[in-house]
């Protein structure tokens, strides 16, 4: 994902590029902010890093007789394949209007999140309750940027819903950083939560080092210490609270069960759990009707550690002597 800041007059505006994106995509979108501009006669003026001084490279695309819609103005300036983060797609999290979030205003709320950070951008909430939220640029007045979204509460299926979205920045170009505000332990949570599915034991530290390579975003070890403890309730329920239901369990199965064996087993000085014994009754009177058996069993040994045994024959000859 690439920021392409484009500026008319005295305004500017950003637009997200991607691999997809062609050159017609970005005449739509200046056209679209600027109503002075003719698709026709537009042109665009950019400018890169040179290779070998470091100057300034002027270069003109004319529309009309321009380059194929598939060029690359940033070929140039690329020298390296760029490793794509898993943050890459939350530039889409906001993005039109009838937009809707199943999760309610907490899935909401996420992706409003989730979206500032790529785009690199802070916001107030100037309403924000579970029906509705209204969020605009922090620094509205003094950047002069009308950037709004407004979002309701769906109550027939509980959905919400993007009302009115306003998503053009006229605050110019922001760079991405590796630090943001809105990070908090129930993002984490969110977001690593298909992992502790299929790895329960992953620590914080595994949790701090997986968002700084692939999501390019430093946390602190107390977001994800406490992400790790939300997504392990979520998954699999409360830790303290699953180990006192066994006791229920163990009560509640002896009622039902007579005769059954429940045995707990724990450490008498801290109180901690170490094992559980289940044995219903069914499964012990079944064996009480089970033919008995006598199982041997057996080792290999080495012939050379131990005296060899005689055979039949041998028996015969040593017992002439």
């Amino acid at each position: 994902m690439v920021l392409l800041l484009c500026k008319f007059r005295v305004s500017t505006a950003i637009f997200c590029a991607s691999s997809t994106s062609r050159l017609h995509d970005i005449v739509e979108f200046a056209c679209g902010n600027w109503d002075a501009l003719n698709p026709e006669t537009i042109s665009f003026t950019y400018e890169l890093p040179d290779d070998s001084d470091s100057q300034e490279n002027d270069s003109t695309i004319e529309w009309s007789s321009g380059p194929q819609d598939g060029a690359d103005i940033l070929l140039k300036y690329c020298h390296h394949e760029q490793k794509i983060l898993l943050t890459a797609s939350w530039v889409q999290a906001i993005r039109e209007v009838r937009q809707s979030f199943e999760g309610g205003v907490n899935e909401f709320r996420r992706a409003l999140k989730m979206y500032s950070m790529e785009v690199s951008f802070e916001y107030d909430l100037v309403k924000n309750t579970k029906e509705r939220v209204i969020a605009i640029f922090k620094r509205r007045n003094t950047n002069n940027c009308m950037w709004r979204v407004y979002a309701t509460l769906q109550k027939i299926n509980g959905y919400f819903y993007i009302r009115t979205l306003n998503n053009v920045h006229m605050c110019g170009a922001a760079v991405r950083t590796t630090k943001n505000s809105w990070m908090s332990s129930e993002l984490v949570a969110s977001l690593i939560r298909n992992k502790m599915r299929d790895k329960p034991l992953t620590r914080p530290t595994d949790i701090v080092y997986d968002f700084k390579v692939n999501y390019g975003l430093d946390i602190t070890y107390h977001h994800a210490w406490w992400g790790v403890e939300r997504a392990k309730n979520e998954l699999f329920g409360h830790q303290s609270l699953s180990f006192d239901l066994l006791r229920w369990y163990k009560e509640e199965t002896e009622k039902t069960n007579p005769r059954s064996i429940i045995e707990i087993d724990y450490d008498s000085n801290t109180g901690r759990f170490k094992r559980v014994f289940v044995s219903f009754y069914a499964c012990i009177y079944r064996f009480w009707y089970c033919r008995l058996m006598l199982f041997l069993d057996g080792t290999f040994i080495l012939e050379r550690k131990i005296q060899r045994q005689p055979t039949h024959r041998n028996r015969e000859r040593w017992g002439s002597r």
